[in-house]
């Protein structure tokens, strides 16, 4: 009996697709006569406090407990049910000191006697079985480090019979227990080889070897579960921590959003690593640590192809922190770089060690000679238009930091550039990712639970460029007004201009008022560094505070509606205070895996698994331009500028 609700029909065709790449090394195998193993029946981990973890697996991960064993002293082990053939199994008087949790696997046979001769024949020495406790037939081996394998086959009467047809609810994350972590250091990868490939008949399937060093083999269970087990494979001598990252199980579903939700409502707090990401081998998946620090891992089914990713420009500060986080990345590749600077250009490849053959003169050369599926840009925001123009004539995905561009012409043309060529056009914000404002939105257009809005009021800004230490390349085409479009008034109005659009359903403002100052004229004698933008609708108000004179960086959103207020504070945190009730802060649900980041939503948008919408869609930040370019036109007047009628 399968979950209703995280169903894995999938899983078999996508593991014999692996196995068929894998026959050649099961050809090599010495002995002819497959064994007869189905898979992984039971991981067993020593836990510290049993009524602690028997709440993460029953109450995060779903799974009932089936049965217990005990003795004179209590509860021995705790079985919680995966499916009808597979367990978890926990067991009390894990010291404080103790490295290793998990004490051993079980694999399931559907003839015991006939793998013990086949195991004798393979050069082990397996003993007779002999019943357990919890009345199946079994015998025990030990890996060459010493990891306890038992072989079990389920009898007729057993405390698991018993169970059959029950303790399948179905809150279970998974119904597959599909993988389980053992340790194996470098030295030894040999002697670990022979045991699990040549003796056991496991096929070797994926190598994981980052920056040439091996630290994962895959190894696939010949039984009709195709199972696996993941050698786990170390230089240094593991520490605790260590030991609970690499003693793992996985649990695989077939689209990992489900369970993300899931594991969200049952009240799970997710440190940064523990969010979806699209792993080394290419698979969404989730991490998660029990009370004693054993990594659970919630993984996908499908390969998540490689995206072919450009890099355009260099002079914008945010590449920076991009290419810093790029090496953990495993959905997209960098194939070209276009950067005219050449000093600007050897910088970076010096700063980021990257590979000068990626690295471009020209736009238009990168393109051509390296074919990218997309690009993300971090040109002067005047160059926007030419590439999203060069990249609609070739196909090619655009994702650039914001503003849109230095002026509504600019926005038009990008606009039917893209209408043309069918190409999705994106504007990164840093507050798209926010969780706060997805938060704020939620409460104001989703649940209503604010009311109709009424008045928004964005602050968004910091110290001023020079003040922060952009990069000099940065600093010249971000105070140069023909460059950039403005000062604040377009490099920090466009945040609130964006929320508000998109709070507003992309709704266009009737008119815009905007006042601008120099403040430090030494400083930015051609640009404004202080705006304030007032935006009205019909029944809503918008004010826009864009500063380069903030004594702190902020990028914080008020929305108050007809029954409430929603308050954004950072990224993950928010404020809200409804009709009769006092004020609570709250902290806002993570978001969706392919929403999460500018990245992963790039890349989903690529494959065609999510359309553009919202704060970073091409449709939002046209009217955003409008915003911003009325706004220009506002201050240098001193008048209030009325938006013609949007049936354009």
């Amino acid at each position: 009996m399968r979950s209703p609700i995280f169903r894995s029909p999938g899983f078999v065709s996508l593991i014999l697709g692996l196995a068929a790449f894998s026959l050649p090394i099961i050809a090599g195998i010495a002995w002819g006569q497959p064994l007869p193993l189905e898979g992984i029946a039971c991981a067993s981990f020593r836990v510290s406090d049993l009524e602690t973890s028997r709440a993460y697996y029953t109450g995060r991960l779903g799974y009932q407990q089936a049965f217990e064993l005990k003795n004179s002293g209590g509860t021995t082990s705790a079985f919680f049910k995966v499916n009808e053939d597979q367990y978890i199994e926990l067991e009390p008087g894990l010291s404080p000191t103790e490295n290793v949790r998990l004490t051993r696997i079980a694999f399931q046979t559907t003839d015991i006697e006939l793998l013990r001769r086949l195991l004798s024949a393979q050069g082990l020495n397996p003993p007779a079985a002999a019943q357990t406790s919890d009345g199946n037939l079994a015998f025990s081996l030990h890996d060459p480090e010493g990891q306890r394998l038992d072989f079990v086959e389920y009898l007729d009467g057993s405390l698991e019979a018993k169970t059959r047809g029950k303790f399948l609810h179905s809150r279970r994350i998974s119904d597959h227990l599909q993988h389980v972590g053992v340790v194996v250091p470098k030295e030894r990868v040999d002697a670990a080889m022979h045991f699990y490939h040549d003796q056991l008949g496991m096929a070797e399937f994926w190598r994981y070897s980052p920056g040439g060093e091996l630290r994962l083999v895959k190894l696939l269970f010949p039984g009709k579960r195709r199972d696996i087990i993941e050698l786990m494979i170390y230089g240094k001598p593991p520490s605790r921590a260590d030991y609970g990252s690499m003693q793992h199980i996985n649990f695989e579903v077939p689209e990992i959003t489900l369970p993300y939700h899931a594991l969200l409502e049952r009240g799970t707090n997710f440190e940064r690593w523990m969010k979806p990401v699209v792993n080394a081998e290419n698979i969404w998946a989730i991490n998660l640590l029990d009370p004693d620090g054993t990594r659970t891992e919630v993984q996908d089914l499908k390969k998540v192809p490689t995206m072919r990713l450009g890099v355009v420009g260099l002079v914008h500060g945010h590449v920076g922190g991009f290419l810093s986080r790029f090496g953990q990345r495993y959905d997209a590749r960098i194939v070209g770089i276009a950067e005219p600077d050449q000093k600007v250009a050897e910088s970076y490849i010096a700063r980021f060690k990257l590979d000068r053959r990626l690295v471009y003169s020209g736009l238009e050369e990168m393109l051509d000679q390296t074919k990218p599926q997309a690009v993300v840009v971090f040109t002067s925001t005047f160059d926007h238009a030419k590439v999203v123009e060069a990249c609609a004539a070739r196909g090619i995905h655009v994702m650039m930091e914001k503003p849109l561009s230095t002026s509504l012409e600019q926005a038009r043309a990008m606009e039917t550039a893209q209408k043309k060529s069918g190409i999705h056009v994106l504007v990164n914000y840093e507050t798209t990712w926010y969780p706060s404002n997805q938060a704020a939105w939620s409460l104001a257009r989703g649940e209503k639970a604010i009311g109709d809005i009424r008045k928004m009021v964005a602050h968004d800004g910091h110290r001023g460029p020079k003040e922060i230490g952009v990069e000099p390349e940065f600093f010249v085409w971000l105070t140069d007004p023909v460059l950039d479009g403005a000062g604040a008034l377009f490099d920090f109005g466009c945040y609130g201009a964006d929320l508000m659009t998109w709070l507003m359903d992309g709704q266009r403002p009737q008119s815009v008022t905007a006042v601008i100052q120099q403040i430090k004229p030494d400083i930015y004698p051609k640009v404004d560094d202080e705006a304030t933008i007032v935006v009205t609708y019909p029944r809503a108000q918008g004010i826009i505070q864009a500063s380069w004179n903030w004594p702190f960086d902020r990028k914080d959103l008020e929305v108050y509606g007809q029954a409430g207020l929603a308050r954004t504070i950072g990224a993950d945190r928010i404020r809200v205070r409804l009709d009769g009730k006092e004020e609570e802060e709250l902290t806002a649900r993570p978001l969706d895996p392919r929403y999460n980041d500018p990245l992963s939503h790039l890349t989903a948008v690529v494959r065609g698994e999510v359309k553009p919408s919202g704060p970073s869609s091409l449709a939002v930040n046209v009217v955003v331009m409008e915003i911003l370019d009325a706004a220009r036109r506002s201050a240098a007047s001193g008048k209030t500028v009325q938006l013609s009628d949007p049936k354009r």
